[in-house]
């Protein structure tokens, strides 16, 4: 992916982030009647997103159906929100905020069009859902207990939502409960067997404070932009790549979007391949070769650390190193192990060569525990500058079996320890 591609795909993400920031504007703000104290949250989408992330992975906010998950809230967690699936950046903040507060939380209604939901879009209801879609939440649960617009969980839900919401918020299940006075919250009728609330009145944003410390400088994000050139490109980033890129972080775009882009970037995918031929094949690349590989790779067919597996199971390596299944065994062991076999292993992958054919035998060794933390070593060596201490050998090696090596990659060049090196580098 060239520097020009890279910067298009972001323009989708900086639109994404400017339909949010448009969401909340239009009709002169009412002020929310005061909180006791103003909870602080981010005002950033992709923050509130990760977040939510996180909170799901540990099992403390979950959406039934998952579909609102995995449209709604993961694409956007990593900035690539789905056309037609935007919520608003109070909803976003509503979740988290309730989240922390209660510990956990379900829900069973955001952005109904996004999940492929007409319920009640007509007559005679005209659910919010559908004609507000993105402004609305369906409580199910909070901190594990369920809501029925009644209960003690609801009233607690909803005077914690009124001491921060705007005037002109609605919520639903009046006709399900009584003595209940709200300050901001206006009241309506509604089924009895969750919670709904909604901003459809209001273009006010919350009274919150902005949560602080979560975003980074441009300047340290133009240090970390640069350290991601060098080591993955081998040259200097340009004034205007720190700035850009930089400016992509300094805004909320989490480093592991930024990283990805660059494992995943044609250029450093060339330079892999190139590579590969050499150390591999011991010639350079024929220019057929190299656009077939970056074709599969552009294709999602192989990774762009996969190159290495694909050429040591070719024909052509294979010729190099006696034609016979007992040679190319005892090349992996000289190159992949760095070590002879006996002569009882050789004739054990062998026969399984014959079996299973030369690919499946690269996949054994490549996942290896020998062979992965060679590359987790030399990983380390390059973006952190050290060698592995043993807890984090073991970490990464159980990573690279489960993510591959492009993700171990990755997670390593966009990991605090990456980021902190390189201020001390380029900043």
């Amino acid at each position: 992916m060239t520097d020009a591609r890279r910067r298009r795909h972001w323009v989708a993400v900086a639109t994404v982030l400017a339909v949010f920031g448009a969401s909340i504007l239009g009709l002169a703000p009412l002020s929310a009647t005061a909180a006791v104290s103003q909870p602080a949250v981010s005002s950033n989408p992709i923050e509130l997103a990760q977040a939510l992330v996180r909170a799901q992975q540990n099992g403390d906010f979950r959406t039934n159906p998952s579909a609102i998950f995995d449209r709604e809230i993961a694409p956007l967690a990593i900035g690539q929100a789905i056309a037609g699936c935007a919520l608003d950046v109070r909803i976003l903040q509503v979740l988290v905020l309730t989240v922390q507060n209660f510990g956990s939380l379900t829900v069973s209604d955001l952005q109904r069009p996004c999940i492929g939901s007409n319920l009640n879009c007509g007559a005679p209801t005209y659910s919010v859902h559908c004609l507000n879609p993105g402004e609305a939440i369906d409580f199910t649960s909070i901190g594990g207990r369920g809501l029925n617009g009644s209960n003690a969980a609801t009233f607690e839900l909803l005077r914690f939502l009124d001491s921060f919401v705007p005037r002109g918020t609605n919520a639903g299940q009046a006709n399900c409960r009584s003595g209940l006075s709200l300050a901001n919250i206006n009241q309506f009728s509604d089924s009895c067997n969750h919670q709904h609330v909604d901003f459809r009145n209001t273009n006010a944003p919350l009274n919150v404070t902005e949560a602080v410390g979560t975003l980074p400088s441009l300047d340290a994000s133009g240090a970390y932009t640069a350290a991601l050139y060098k080591d993955y490109l081998s040259r200097d980033a340009s004034s205007d790549d720190r700035v850009w890129w930089g400016r992509q972080l300094a805004t909320g775009s989490p480093r592991t979007i930024v990283s990805d882009a660059f494992v995943n970037s044609d250029e450093y995918r060339l330079i892999r391949i190139d590579a590969a031929y050499r150390n591999i094949l011991g010639r350079a690349a024929e220019d057929g070769g190299r656009m077939f590989w970056l074709a599969l790779m552009q294709s999602g067919s192989i990774t762009t650390d996969d190159i290495e597996t694909q050429l040591y199971a070719s024909d052509e390596f294979y010729a190099l190193h006696t034609r016979t299944d007992t040679g190319f065994v005892a090349s992996l062991y000289s190159l992949l192990l760095h070590r002879n076999g006996s002569a009882g292993e050789y004739a054990f992958w062998a026969n399984l060569v014959a079996q299973n054919g030369r690919s499946w035998v690269i996949d054994r060794f490549w996942d290896s525990a020998e062979t992965i933390s060679e590359r987790v070593s030399l990983m380390y060596t390059r973006y952190l500058g050290r060698s592995p201490d043993s807890g984090g050998l073991a970490s990464w090696v159980e990573s690279a079996l489960r993510l591959g090596d492009s993700g171990l990659r990755s997670g390593l060049t966009s990991s605090d320890e990456y980021y902190a090196r390189a201020q001390k580098r380029f900043g």
